[in-house]
């Protein structure tokens, strides 16, 4: 522009001569153009993403995500978001680009983006189910602080539907527990099972995945309270102890249990995976009960190990059978995240676990059945320390 306004400079004084009457013929030199005086013209910017446009172009993304086009689909999308943050289509741009990248399975940039998308527009109608999906996905990224703030600010909405608030409750519980807070968490899971039982939810059938977080939550809490029982120094009472560890985990596998009934993928290779780690540890926990006083000659605490390791190498058959299923269950869903990954590693450290206690028990000078007949002796009167 500069350019043409000095030429114009240089043109004009020309035409206008060439217009007037002859020069006298002392013409006065003109000044150069560096002299001339420069108008400066703001630059005109011709807007293409006017609201027509901008609309026009968020139904071709949305036709990029239907089709699961979901590199193209979320970059277009951040670029909406991004031309006009004022503009309708911000938004729900930005709620899209969540879609798109879970659909890719980058978790974290979707809940960012589901995220933004809620606190842009507090009132718009995908801003419940935005907060919904990050509560999920923080639960999935095991994001606790995180997911308890999304929980608080679920509850604090007044159109949550009542599978949505339970959700929430579970949602809470769980960030609660998993920080250690296993009192607090318990008193927030008996609202939301007081309300799952009032409604009888998820007693016929399938029950809903809003279910699952609840449940799983639960299996945390029973979890852990009943690691708590531990076996060394030998507790007074090791019968009986050990019951209550027994008990505490079945009820937890219950829980677990119901977790896997909602079919989710994710919440089934986590509970999964705990199930195993439950007769893992309690394997563990167990074998390190110290042997009886009166074991003092080498045949007897012999006998011992011998009759501890057959009789406790059951846990370690069925920790490693809910691994396998746990490993399973991904290579035939697709599911790849951290609690898959777990069992597979937790898999191998049973087979591993397994195999020593195999070798260890055929270098005892025992046959199964002589170690089965001091079993036997063991169930009839309690351990001594």
């Amino acid at each position: 522009m500069r350019a043409h306004l000095q030429l114009l400079s240089f043109v004009l004084p020309f035409l206008a001569t060439a217009c007037s009457a002859p020069a006298p013929a002392h013409t006065p030199v003109q000044p150069s153009a560096a002299q001339q005086p420069t108008i400066v013209v703001p630059e005109t910017v011709i807007n293409k993403t006017g609201p027509e446009e901008l609309e026009h172009r968020f139904q071709q993304a949305s036709v990029l995500l239907l089709r699961e086009e979901f590199d193209a689909a979320a970059a277009e999308f951040e670029t909406l978001a991004k031309i006009d943050p004022a503009a309708d289509t911000a938004g729900p741009s930005l709620y899209n680009a969540g879609m798109a990248y879970a659909g890719k399975g980058d978790l974290k940039k979707a809940a960012e983006r589901f995220r933004a998308s809620a606190k842009l527009n507090p009132q718009a109608p995908t801003a419940k189910i935005a907060w919904v999906r990050v509560s999920r996905m923080s639960a999935y990224l095991e994001q606790w602080d995180e997911l308890e703030l999304v929980a608080e600010e679920l509850l604090r909405r007044n159109d949550l539907s009542v599978l949505e608030r339970i959700e929430a409750l579970g949602a809470k519980a769980l960030s609660l527990v998993e920080r250690g807070r296993v009192d607090d968490a318990y008193n927030v899971i008996i609202v939301a099972r007081n309300e799952i039982e009032d409604r009888q939810l998820g007693q016929a059938g399938t029950p809903p995945l809003e279910l699952a977080q609840v449940a799983f939550a639960l299996g945390e809490i029973r979890k852990a309270k009943s690691e708590k029982i531990l076996f060394a120094p030998m507790p007074k009472d090791f019968g009986a102890a050990l019951e209550d560890r027994c008990t505490g985990l079945l009820d937890a596998q219950a829980a677990f249990t119901e977790a896997m009934r909602s079919v989710d993928a994710h919440w089934s290779a986590m509970a999964g995976y705990r199930v195993g780690q439950l007769y893992q540890n309690l394997h563990r926990d167990v074998m390190k009960v110290p042997a009886p006083t009166k074991t003092s000659t080498l045949r007897s605490r012999q006998l011992w190990e011998g009759s501890m390791r057959l009789r406790y190498r059951v846990l370690l058959e069925k920790g490693l059978k809910m691994m396998e299923g746990t490993v399973a269950l991904g290579e035939r869903t697709g599911e790849s995240s951290l609690w898959v990954t777990r069992a597979r590693e937790a898999k191998t450290e049973l087979e591993n676990a397994l195999a020593m206690e195999k070798e260890a028990l055929s270098k005892l000078p025992f046959t199964e059945e002589e170690l089965k007949q001091a079993l036997e002796e063991l169930k009839a009167k309690k351990p001594k320390p």
